[in-house]
């Protein structure tokens, strides 16, 4: 143990073991915020976070390494079969139309309903129920009478199987009069183009997975059984047998229509060979994980040895400074800012050793700055993110062949639906005027019409001027015009903002026409089936409807488009692979019944990139993690300036000031980190070489803002003494006048203190000359 002796004669002693106790007790004075503040921690943290992404890049941008089915041919198989049983569920919906149309005739003559209903060839036998499931009239073939639900409400669709072995569906409705109008049609699935590479074939399944329809080839039994049952939870795709170039996919879809969701015991499984492709190298992640967790290292070693370390150990040594050690030895660093306070430390470190010699302060030569040096490391992860993009363009995206046989055709059953939809709601509203008989029943048939279809918008009877009368639905778009004396479909317009496409169906026996408007909302979305961004186009090729967002009436101006639209004219679908290899383009005219007049074609596009190939997916990725890193990267350079590199370059500003010999100047807390007390403690440190190495050991914190005025009192001043006159006893003082008392001095209450030196942040005058105080160490011990 040692003892020092001061020129006051104060000893203060100091053990050798404890000499970082003063500092301690200082450091827990300064408040210093836990995570995220600290200038450790945040380096840290961006570390794991780079090293995370990295991991991810490793595991994302890697293939499987095995051959595969793309995604893309999957999908395309599942929406095809998806879209078969639609087709099936729209027929028997349509089929619950009919019935329901008919029906409003049917107030006891029965036979003639039935008559009406049989004219339909769709139709294999109709039959009239009593309430009691007592035969009343029946047409045609036997209908299959034990499908009928037990309870029926309002409408029920089920399927069965005939005597021959056909599918069939018993569609049954309610009659006004409480009987059953029951009818059966049988199940046809869509005719298959021959295709040598796609092999596409469709096959009927009920959902305990047993077969009933359809082709398939031998040997897949098991699976189809397998997907008939699977098809009763939700649409997927099961994969089959597979050779080195295919491999067949059995795509499954429930038949569901709206009328009776549940009732049909049935399921569409298209069978196809889908191409295999290579998925991809399993080390393709490797290199670019292995980069940028290299540049996260480097960085956060650059960071940790020019920033972090730095200001740690510059905290450090003015915690022992502020403290009273003024011997502290103060490093020199490389880094400006950390330089520039060391400076300042120094300056004040001088000033409190009375004798020692001065040394330079300054912080000449070039050094690098911490915003350089943190802009550096985000630079770096930038330009690997640029790279990581740049990779992923090179390159072109290869369209399998059996995937463009298979959106080509998607593209030929999307247009088949919309066919069938627009030449269903002519079928419908013709129907209508041919069964209802007057104003109410005509009125009731409209309103059950836009109730149950939502192919359209708005259903109305016009007059022979082409006024409409009450509309059933949203106000009509078409302007009136004289009706037409045959049923058809119309076109009203060719430019303007939305197409006015509607039914017409002369009303018999009257100057009238029924008037049925078609949704375009609702057949751009039979056209959101088809792969890519499809459109219909009429022979000028204008748009009249679209899947996205489109323009009406606008032109298409692409001339594979053109040829491919012109040719589809002529042999009803084409599909084919752009010039350039890009994309994929297909065209398929709207053929049959009236809608067939309209000269409609139905175009798509797909641009390679969109398509789900394992390069897609490869390529989306790597922008994914290309995006990651560089938000993660501005973040952190964000992060790091505002938490750790602004304040500690306005801490260093106010360090400019002292070494330029402002002592005056007061430091401010910047943040409660180590930033923060690297503030305190300078700010001790100044006050200290102004006030003398009594101001040191202690953390004064000031009353008030630091905006509040600074006021000036009056010092005090000691008023001369005065004498009064002692009297003893009331008698006059022995030199013969009167007596006084003994002389003391007085001194008036002491008044303001007037003080121009300079202030503690406690607004404390300092000690006058000639006068001691006495201050407190942290540990609450006096020293003189």
């Amino acid at each position: 143990m040692t003892r020092v002796t001061f020129g006051d004669g104060v000893q203060r002693e100091e053990a050798g073991s404890a000499r970082g106790e003063r500092a301690s007790r200082l450091a827990a004075q300064l408040p210093e915020a836990g995570f995220p503040a600290t200038v450790r921690a945040l380096p840290t943290v961006l570390l794991a976070l780079f090293l995370l992404l990295a991991a991810a890049t490793a595991v994302l941008v890697a293939g499987d390494g095995e051959r595969r089915v793309p995604d893309a041919f999957q999908q395309s198989q599942r929406e095809i079969a998806a879209g078969v049983a639609r087709s099936v569920a729209a027929g028997a919906n349509q089929g619950i139309s009919d019935l329901r149309t008919v029906s409003v005739r049917a107030s006891g003559a029965v036979d003639q309903v039935l008559d009406t209903l049989v004219k339909n060839r769709k139709w294999r036998g109709a039959v009239v129920l009593s309430p009691t499931r007592a035969l009343v009239a029946t047409r045609g073939e036997q209908v299959p009478v034990q499908a009928i639900p037990d309870t029926v409400a309002g409408a029920a669709v089920t399927s069965t199987i005939s005597a021959n072995g056909e599918v069939l569906l018993v569609e049954t409705t309610v009659l006004p009069d409480g009987k059953y109008l029951a009818a059966s049609t049988t199940v046809r699935l869509p005719d298959v183009a021959t295709d040598p590479v796609l092999k596409q074939s469709f096959a009927l399944i009920t959902l305990s997975g047993k077969p009933v329809g359809g082709t398939a080839a031998p040997g897949l039994e098991s699976l189809l059984a397998d997907a008939g049952r699977a098809a009763a939870a939700e649409p997927g795709v099961l994969l089959g047998p597979s050779t080195d170039q295919a491999q067949t996919t059995l795509a499954y879809a429930r038949v569901a229509p709206s009328s009776s969701p549940t009732g049909v015991d049935l399921a569409v499984v298209a069978i196809a060979a889908g191409p295999v492709v290579d998925g991809g190298s399993r080390l393709g992640g490797v290199i670019p994980a292995a980069a940028l967790a290299a540049i996260a290292l480097l960085g956060f070693l650059v960071v940790r040895r020019a920033i972090t370390n730095p200001v740690r150990r510059v905290r450090a040594a003015l915690l022992r400074l502020a403290a009273g050690e003024v011997d502290t030895k103060i490093h020199r660093f490389r880094t400006n800012e950390i330089a520039r306070i060391t400076a300042a430390a120094r300056v004040c470190q001088q000033r409190l050793l009375p004798g020692k010699a001065a040394v330079a302060a300054g912080t000449a030569g070039r050094r690098m700055t911490v915003r350089r040096i943190t802009a550096a490391v985000a630079v770096l992860v930038l330009a690997w993110a640029g790279g990581m993009v740049a990779l992923g363009q090179i390159g072109s995206v290869q369209i399998p062949e059996a995937v463009a046989a298979t959106d080509r055709a998607q593209t030929g059953m999307a247009t088949d639906a919309l066919r069938r939809s627009v030449n269903d709601g002519l079928a419908a509203l013709v129907a209508t005027t041919q069964t209802a008989k007057g104003a109410d029943q005509l009125k009731q048939a409209l309103d059950g019409l836009h109730a149950t279809q939502t192919r359209y918008r708005s259903l109305y009877v016009v007059d022979a001027a082409g006024q409409p009368g009450d509309v059933v639905g949203r106000p009509p778009l078409r302007t009136a015009e004289t009706p037409s004396r045959s049923a058809g479909l119309r076109q009203q317009n060719q430019g303007g903002r939305v197409p006015v496409l509607f039914a017409e169906a002369p009303l018999p026996g009257q100057s009238g026409s029924v008037i049925g408007e078609f949704d375009v909302d609702h057949l751009g979305d039979l056209l959101g089936h088809v792969p890519g961004h499809a459109r219909v186009v009429d022979a000028q090729f204008r748009t009249i409807v679209a899947a996205e967002g489109y323009v009406a009436f606008e032109e298409v101006t692409s001339d594979e488009l053109r040829a491919c639209a012109t040719e589809a004219q002529k042999s009803g679908l084409v599909g084919r692979i752009s010039g350039d290899g890009q994309s994929f383009i297909a065209a398929a005219a709207v053929l049959g019944g009236d809608v067939g007049r309209l000269g409609w074609t139905v175009v798509t596009e797909q641009p390679g990139t969109e398509l789900s190939l394992p390069v897609n997916e490869t390529r989306r990725y790597t922008q994914l993690v290309a995006l990651l890193a560089a938000l993660l990267a501005l973040f952190g350079y964000g992060w790091l300036l505002f938490a750790v590199l602004s304040p500690l370059r306005r801490v260093a500003t106010a360090a400019d000031a002292i070494v330029a010999g402002d002592l005056d100047s007061v430091i401010y807390p910047q943040r409660p980190d180590e930033i923060g007390t690297i503030a305190s403690c300078l700010e001790i440190c100044r006050q200290a070489a102004v006030e003398g190495p009594q101001r040191l050991g202690e953390v004064r914190r000031p009353s008030g803002a630091a905006t509040d005025m600074t006021q000036l009192i009056r010092a005090v001043v000691d008023p001369p003494p005065t004498h009064r006159p002692i009297r003893h006893g009331g008698k006059e003082s022995p030199t013969g006048g009167t007596a006084h008392r003994d002389t003391v001095p007085t001194r008036k209450h002491p008044g303001p203190r007037e003080h121009t030196g300079p202030r503690d942040p406690n607004n404390r005058p300092a000690p006058r000359h000639g006068t001691t105080t006495q201050q407190r160490d942290p540990a609450g011990k006096g020293s003189a």
